[in-house]
């Protein structure tokens, strides 16, 4: 502990504050679970719309609710622009 007028001594290794990027192969079990939780993603001309159910979200309410850092984030999306799983979901039929 330092005393009163020390400078703070910080750790010598700040990695911790770090997020680790998430392996291309776990990303379709997040997108899984954003699923479950009612979230899907459409792809635009105007960009990607995020939807919970028929309500419109902001992506920074995603990011800060699945706990996710901007490149963390943008590692995400890369990967759905890509392979686009959340394609037929949210699509009401029309019969």
């Amino acid at each position: 502990m330092s005393e009163r007028g020390e400078p703070v001594k910080w750790r010598a290794h700040f990695n911790q504050l770090i997020s680790r990027p998430i392996p291309k192969k776990a990303i379709p079990k997040l997108i899984a679970k954003m699923i479950e939780d009612g979230l899907y993603c459409e792809l635009t001309i105007d960009g990607y719309q995020w939807y919970s159910g028929r309500y419109r979200v902001h992506p920074i309410s995603i990011r800060e609710i699945w706990s996710l850092s901007r490149s963390q984030w943008q590692r995400v999306m890369d990967y759905i622009y890509e392979e686009n799983p959340f394609e037929g979901i949210g699509e009401e039929d029309d019969e």
